[in-house]
């Protein structure tokens, strides 16, 4: 038999995940509070040089990636692709 969804129904399944997520969420954050206050601080010093870097290094790299793209592409358009000569080689 076919269950008929109404509007409702749908509002109230998509408020019990919500609710689902929420309470994971907070699951993850109590349980990361505990994990830091049991870390000893030399391994939050190399944790902090650590994420530091990669939220300094990944967008330059990305917004690098994205540049040449771009340049490549005017690059392309401007002077065209080369025409490539095929070489018949026997199949001996």
């Amino acid at each position: 038999m076919k269950t008929i969804h109404t509007p409702a129904s749908r509002f109230q399944s998509i408020l019990r995940n919500a609710e689902v997520a929420g309470r994971t969420t907070w699951r993850l954050a109590k349980a990361g509070a505990r994990y830091l206050t049991r870390m000893p601080w030399p391994v939050l010093l190399v944790l902090a040089i650590a994420l530091a870097a990669l939220v300094t290094i990944v967008p330059i790299v990305l917004a690098l990636f994205v540049g040449l793209l771009v340049l490549k592409f005017v690059a392309v358009a401007v002077f065209g692709r080369p025409q490539r000569r095929l070489r018949h080689t026997s199949g001996e």
